[in-house]
């Protein structure tokens, strides 16, 4: 897909891109945009290290008891609760 991209089709993507926010803008639109890209690749090792962190942990196994089946009126129960809770914060 992107090697079907000719030289022609980018010049005019860019001079697109310098009409819309103007030669002046664009060094500041590019230096925002690379601020925030590094900040989203420190957002995303920090996440990946967090779980790094927690794989050990969860390779234990959890004892847990069997989960029981509801009934419907305790589903229509804690609807009902969560509905009021709604109107109560509204």
């Amino acid at each position: 897909m992107l090697r079907d991209i000719s030289l022609w089709q980018v010049l005019i993507l860019v001079g697109i891109i310098v009409i819309l926010f103007g030669a002046k803008r664009l060094p500041d639109v590019t230096r925002s945009v690379g601020k925030s890209l590094r900040i989203l690749k420190t957002e995303v090792k920090s996440l990946r290290d967090e779980d790094d962190e927690a794989k050990p942990a969860a390779a234990e196994p959890e004892q847990r008891p069997a989960a029981q089946p509801l009934e419907g009126r305790a589903v229509d129960e804690a609807r009902r609760e969560q509905r009021d809770e709604q109107h109560r914060a509204s």
